[in-house]
């Protein structure tokens, strides 16, 4: 049988097969340690696990409406209303299986067959292959700064690009853009005329003294091209549950609602009301601790990192991972060392190629702290090793 060349090329997920991998080799009696999961290490929250249960046995288990149960999409609405200062109904609310379901839902929206649409360089995974999947056509900044700025997207504009995404606090590097870079960039995305999808699924895990910038705070008549992703999944480790969504202009709803129309139909009714749960303040106390905790191990993490004299990285300002450089010879493959790592010393790390960042290895600390001492120090011996 043959297959679509469009689904044969595209890349599979190295994160989930690394992870995949990791995994086999625990089952095996392998003593692994994972620094490798995009993924928190805490249970639900209490509320969502009480709200499932009271859905299902309330007979909340047929098909919902497609984009959502009204209650959800309300409340998603007015929390990222308050959250930008700005306002949006529950018609600018597109409820998915999960914030990857959401981007690829307005990719399929507004991407033309040929279109470019300026990434992250590095970028999370998934990014590229949604944008060939769409029809369109990566194009990475030119710059080689870890955060897109703004004579990126005029370059990119100047050559015909239609849309960039935006990914601050980012997978794989953790970082924040910053007040003054956040600014210039809104101007040149208003200026350009560009559409844009921030993806700030990781809005709620930043360790700075206020929440991070986002475009919209400077340039709030972008949010008339301008799409918000976010979700559950990192905020209250509800990954599993796989409830993400849209907050977009109408128009760019309505398109998203009618392919998911055709696709999943609507996002699991038992999940959506656990999230209901969750987005209504039941689940503050557990949120605020797991963010404290992540903190705590980001600092360790980094104080750890900070000894090994073949790393040098940036601490970063939010989601949870630090994405450190490899000065030895040996980063010149991050694939060969990221499989040497978990094969001869046993720790799980995703390699930079899997995120166009040849040299580079993401690191997690959604891991106890018995898993961040123990595999700093795998590392550690894996680069002494290499040097003797």
């Amino acid at each position: 049988m043959d297959f679509s060349s469009t689904v044969r090329s595209r890349e599979p997920s190295a994160t989930l097969q690394l992870t995949a991998r990791a995994k086999e080799l625990q089952k095996a009696g392998r003593d692994i340690v994972a620094l490798s999961a995009g993924q928190p290490d805490f249970p639900s929250p209490r509320a969502a696990v009480e709200a499932a249960e009271k859905a299902m046995r309330g007979g909340m288990t047929g098909y919902t409406a497609t984009p959502g149960i009204p209650e959800l999409r309300e409340i998603v609405a007015a929390v990222t209303s308050r959250r930008r200062g700005l306002e949006w109904r529950a018609s600018n609310v597109v409820v998915s299986c999960g914030a990857k379901h959401s981007l690829a839902n307005l990719l399929m929206a507004a991407v033309e067959k040929g279109d470019g649409v300026l990434l992250p360089s590095p970028y999370w995974v998934s990014y590229p292959e949604m944008v060939k999947l769409a029809g369109g056509r990566p194009v990475l900044p030119r710059s080689g700064s870890l955060l897109i700025s703004a004579a990126d997207v005029r370059e990119a504009a100047s050559s015909g690009v239609k849309g960039v995404i935006l990914n601050s606090p980012g997978n794989p590097t953790g970082l924040v853009a910053g007040p003054a870079h956040t600014r210039e960039l809104a101007e040149a995305i208003a200026e350009t005329g560009v559409w844009c999808i921030s993806d700030d699924i990781y809005e709620d895990l930043v360790y700075l003294d206020g929440p991070a910038p986002h475009i919209l705070d400077y340039r709030p008549g972008l949010a008339e091209r301008t799409a918000v992703v976010s979700g559950v999944s990192k905020t209250y480790s509800m990954t599993g549950w796989r409830i993400g969504w849209a907050v977009a202009p109408e128009t760019w709803t309505r398109m998203a609602a009618r392919i998911q129309e055709h696709t999943t139909s609507n996002p699991n009714s038992i999940a959506q009301y656990a999230s209901l749960a969750v987005l209504s303040g039941a689940a503050e106390e557990e949120r605020v601790a797991m963010l404290a905790s992540f903190r705590a191990r980001r600092d360790l993490m980094c104080d750890l990192l900070a000894a090994v004299p073949a790393l040098d990285f940036t601490k970063p300002d939010g989601a949870f991972y630090v994405f450190p450089r490899v000065l030895s010879p040996m980063g010149a493959d991050s694939s060969a060392l990221s499989m040497r790592l978990l094969d001869e010393f046993g720790l799980a790390v995703i390699p930079g190629s899997a995120f166009g960042a040849e040299g580079y290895l993401r690191l997690s600390f959604a891991a106890s702290e018995r898993d961040i001492r123990e595999g700093a120090a795998r590392l550690r011996a894996c680069f002494e090793k290499g040097s003797a």
